[in-house]
């Protein structure tokens, strides 16, 4: 699974002076998803859960290192930001859907 999305946060997160919106998004593995769910905690809102995953999904965020993107500093973005991650996540489960079904012609 190597295809990732790119896409810009509108305001992304502000760390030690410097604000970082560029990203790029896995696809999540079953594994992240396992995790994810077990971290968030039981009866966790799906919105927490989704944070989870994407502190793991999340192969770039600005010029951060990996490590630092966690989903307490994602829990510190604007709240229009999950939008646009939401929609990147969607975006790349379409492109892998549609290279899927024309590798079966």
């Amino acid at each position: 699974m190597g295809t990732t999305e790119k896409g810009t946060l509108r305001y992304g997160v502000e760390v030690d002076g410097v604000r970082h919106k560029d990203f790029e998004l896995r696809l999540p593995t079953m594994a992240d998803v396992e995790d994810a769910l077990e971290a968030a905690g039981e009866g966790a809102c799906q919105a927490r859960v989704n944070r989870h995953v994407w502190a793991r999904t999340l192969t770039r965020l600005g010029t951060l290192p990996p490590e630092k993107i966690s989903p307490e500093l994602l829990g510190t973005l604007a709240d229009t930001e999950y939008g646009l991650l939401n929609a990147a996540e969607e975006s790349l489960r379409g492109k892998l859907a549609a290279a899927s079904a024309s590798s079966e012609s």
